[in-house]
C-alpha cells in the first residue's frame, strides 16, 4: 500500500470532520481507508497521529512497522499526550521495536502517572513492585496501584489485593486495603483529585446518577476507556446544583484539545478548560 506524502492542510471544523470520517472506516473494519484518512492529517491532529502509530504496531491498514509507529509515538508523547506516553512506554516495556528498555519507559510513565493515567500509574507501580529500572519500592507501588483503582482499572484492584494478601501472609506492614482506593470526598479548597493541569468537560447533570449514567455510556470509547473520572460539584445559584462530569485532559492544553477533538468527531460536546481547587466528588470509575 503507498501513502500519499502530501498532507490535507485543514482546521477547525474541516479537520474535526475528517477525523471523523476516518474513525467511521475504522469502526466499519475499513482499516486502509481509515490509516489513508487519518496519515493525511496526523501533523495537525495529535489523536489521529496516535490511531496511526497503533494501527502501525498491529498492522492494521499498513503493513506492520514498528520502528516507525516508535518514532510517530516519539513526536506524540513529547507534546506531554498521556495516552502517546503510555503505548510508547509499553513498545519499550515489549521490545516491540528492538530490545527491552524498561528504563526507557520509566520517565514517560512518570509523565503519564503524573497527568492521572490510571495504566500508566499501574505499569509504573508494576515497576517499582518489581525493582524493574526503578528501585524496588512496595509502598510506591502500592500508592501507584491505589490511584489507578480510583481510575477503574481493574487490574490495580486486584493486585492491591494480592499486596494485602502477601502483606499478612508475611506479617509485614499493615495491608492495603482494596477499600481505600476510593478517595476521601474533597473538602472546599482542596485541589482535584484528577491529577491534571487541564481537564475536559463531558456535560452537566442535575444528578449524580444522570452524570455517572453518561458515563457508562462513554466510556466504551476507546478515547476515553483508561482515563480516570471525576464529578464535579455546581452550586449555581437559582439555577440550582449541578454535577459536572470531568475526565483529566493532560499537563497541558494540546493533549486536552486533542482529546476533546476526537470526542466532538464521534459526537461527544466536550469543553477544555484548567483544572482548578473546586469541592469535588469523586467518582468510582467502575
Amino acid at each position: 500500500m503507498v501513502v500519499a506524502g502530501n498532507a490535507i492542510a485543514l482546521s477547525g471544523t474541516k479537520l474535526s470532520d475528517e477525523f471523523g470520517r476516518g474513525l467511521k472506516a475504522y469502526d466499519a473494519k475499513q482499516y486502509p481507508a481509515a490509516f489513508q484518512i487519518w496519515w493525511q492529517i496526523k501533523d495537525q491532529d495529535l489523536a489521529a497521529m496516535r490511531n496511526v502509530a497503533l494501527m502501525l504496531r498491529k498492522g492494521l491498514g499498513a503493513p506492520k512497522d514498528p520502528r516507525k509507529a516508535e518514532a510517530i509515538l516519539r513526536t506524540a508523547a513529547a507534546t506531554g499526550m498521556p495516552n502517546a506516553q503510555v503505548d510508547l512506554a509499553q513498545m519499550y516495556l515489549n521490545g516491540e521495536a528492538g530490545p527491552p528498555s524498561p528504563k526507557r519507559a520509566v520517565p514517560l510513565l512518570k509523565h503519564a502517572a503524573d497527568a492521572g493515567h490510571p495504566l500508566g500509574q499501574y505499569l509504573l507501580g508494576q515497576m517499582y513492585e518489581e525493582g524493574n529500572a526503578v528501585p524496588k519500592d512496595i509502598n510506591r507501588a502500592a500508592e501507584l496501584y491505589i490511584s489507578s483503582a480510583r481510575g477503574g482499572l481493574q487490574e490495580a484492584k486486584e493486585r492491591l489485593a494480592s499486596l494485602d494478601e502477601d502483606r499478612t501472609a508475611k506479617r509485614g506492614p499493615p495491608p492495603v486495603k482494596v477499600a481505600s482506593a476510593a478517595p476521601a470526598p474533597k473538602q472546599q479548597g482542596q485541589a482535584p483529585a484528577i491529577a491534571s493541569a487541564y481537564i475536559v468537560q463531558l456535560g452537566s447533570f442535575k444528578s449524580t446518577e444522570e452524570a455517572e449514567a453518561q458515563w457508562s455510556r462513554l466510556k466504551n470509547n476507546p478515547a476515553l476507556a483508561s482515563l480516570p473520572h471525576q464529578l464535579e460539584k455546581a452550586d449555581l445559584g437559582q439555577k440550582g446544583v449541578w454535577h459536572r462530569l470531568l475526565v483529566a485532559g493532560g499537563p497541558d492544553r494540546k493533549p486536552a484539545i486533542a482529546l476533546c477533538g476526537q470526542l466532538t468527531a464521534a459526537g461527544q460536546p466536550c469543553l477544555v478548560r484548567r483544572a482548578t481547587a473546586q469541592s469535588l466528588t469523586a467518582a468510582s470509575g467502575k
